[in-house]
């Protein structure tokens, strides 16, 4: 999928081992020809997080990105996530 990011965000919860924060990319659909209504949020692993070239959301909001989604689910409120690879950022592969 070609998206625009739109935000980079944090997700916390309590699991089993304390607190857990994971960073979230918040994702508009910018595919050629019939598009997501909505923005998407991808969960983003300590992996791909770490090929961000950097990690503040003002300076990644507006670029753009291709994902490779491998998972799609529902998230709180029925919101879209999904899980993948992140395969280019810019044009430029990550």
């Amino acid at each position: 999928m070609k998206a625009e990011i739109i935000e980079l965000g944090k997700e916390s919860y309590q699991g089993k081992r304390g607190q857990v924060t994971l960073p979230v990319l918040t994702l508009l659909d910018r595919t050629d020809g019939p598009r997501l209504k909505n923005t998407v949020d991808m969960i983003l692993s300590e992996e791909q997080s770490a090929k961000l070239p950097t990690h503040e959301s003002a300076k990644l909001a507006g670029q753009s990105v291709i994902v490779g989604i491998t998972d799609i689910s529902a998230g709180f409120a029925g919101r879209m996530r999904v899980k993948g690879d992140l395969i280019q950022l810019n044009g430029k592969p990550v």
